[in-house]
């Protein structure tokens, strides 16, 4: 554990949308570990193998679910080896007023996030044939009944 005390105050709004970045569950665990392990306004400083050893898990894990945050834009993708940076909304202040003054300063990087935020998280899965021109339902012939099958003869045995 870190021996730095965590910034007490985070936006329960930006975290109420998390579920909606479809995080895989190694990356919501590195997510998890970058919070617990963040300085104020953001910046975590750890290695990855430091990540990977607290998870157990391989470093080339480690680095898909890095990557993965970094897609969905919760982590700030232009920050140097050995330290990044979590996205303002989801960082942590040291109170409401300094989160509110961060995110008002002009200073303050605020790069979009790559998820949906409304207030309904997207279905679970997705039909892999959304957008193939596949019809679940056809009916080719307008919802007129099919034509009854033409009767087979009778087969005997040979003997």
């Amino acid at each position: 554990m870190s021996d730095n005390p965590v910034p007490g105050f985070r936006n329960p709004d930006a975290f109420e949308v998390l579920p909606n970045a479809r995080l895989s569950p190694t990356a919501r665990d590195v997510f998890d570990i970058l919070q617990a392990r963040q300085e104020p306004c953001g910046v975590v400083r750890i290695r990855q193998t430091d990540v990977a050893k607290r998870l157990d898990i391989s470093q080339a894990a480690v680095s898909r679910a890095v990557g993965q945050l970094k897609d969905k834009g919760l982590l700030d993708g232009r920050h140097r080896q050995g330290s990044v940076l979590i996205h303002p909304l989801f960082a942590s202040y040291e109170s409401l007023p300094h989160m509110l003054n961060h995110l008002s300063d002009p200073e303050t990087f605020v790069w979009p996030l790559n998820f949906p935020t409304g207030d309904i998280r997207p279905p679970r899965a997705s039909d892999a044939r959304t957008d193939t021109g596949f019809d679940p339902n056809p009916d080719p012939d307008g919802g007129e009944d099919a034509p009854a099958p033409e009767a087979r003869p009778a087969l005997r045995l040979a003997g």
